[in-house]
């Protein structure tokens, strides 16, 4: 039995749409690419991707969801149940991937974690992921940031001895028109001095990534998928490269 591909998408800051991202991430391979997908999330005390599983949940008791959402669910085998959502503390995270991997044996395990720089245990276990993916927004403290963390982790790993880490990933996220140039000349900077890889992906600043339950249309969503508008041809780019990383990640 292979073990999982372990992935956070994370941020030194926070205020870039992690989660946002980690839901969409895992919906996308888990209900459109028929990955077995589970997500561990430590954002204590917010608890934010199980807290969106539960206002789903209750729209949907409630009929909260627009057509568009309740057709998206509908058109998923009916055998398809939802991915895993799991709240623990940062501390007792990597032992939950060993109950997972016993329980569930998920293909792919995502980690929606605080901000990196404000909370004690998150560089310790962003060193066992496969891969980490730091969202870079228009904002010019975010590359910083990503910067010096990544120098931080290097360090880590050198002290410890040892670390999983295979990949670093660079994604543009909450991009407006007017600064794409500006944000991926910047993008491609940072690449350059860390060696992380810029991610093809490019996701706008959009009112398409607001939660379902937010005002009952379709949007991010931890009980399907998007299969169609913008947000659904976004999912779909996302969801071909984090296939590409994954099945690359497996051969390795």
């Amino acid at each position: 039995m292979s073990n999982p591909i372990n992935i956070a998408i994370a941020s030194p800051l926070g205020g870039v749409g992690q989660t946002t991202l980690t839901v969409l991430a895992a919906s996308t391979l888990h209900y459109h690419l028929g990955y077995s997908v589970a997500v561990i999330d430590c954002n204590y005390p917010l608890y934010t991707t199980a807290y969106l599983r539960g206002k789903e949940t209750e729209g949907q008791n409630k009929q909260g969801f627009s057509d568009k959402c309740l057709k998206n669910m509908m058109r998923q085998p009916l055998w398809l149940q939802p991915y895993p959502i799991v709240c623990v503390p940062i501390a007792k995270a990597w032992k939950e991937t060993e109950r997972l991997q016993a329980e569930i044996h998920p293909k792919c395990i995502f980690f929606d974690l605080p901000s990196l720089m404000r909370a004690e245990g998150t560089v310790e276990l962003l060193t066992r992921m496969d891969a980490v993916i730091f969202p870079i927004t228009g904002n010019l403290m975010d590359a910083d940031a990503v910067r010096r963390f990544i120098e931080i982790v290097g360090e880590q790993i050198l002290t410890m001895g040892k670390g999983n880490i295979k990949e670093l990933y660079l994604l543009r996220n909450m991009v407006g028109s007017w600064e794409k140039e500006e944000v991926q000349e910047r993008c491609r900077t940072l690449a350059d001095e860390t060696g992380a890889v810029l991610m093809q992906t490019s996701l706008p600043y959009s009112k398409h990534f607001r939660p379902s339950f937010a005002d009952g249309k379709a949007g991010i969503c931890t009980l399907h998928y998007p299969r169609s508008g913008t947000l659904g041809r976004l999912a779909d780019s996302l969801g071909k490269e984090l296939h590409e990383i994954i099945s690359r990640l497996c051969s390795e």
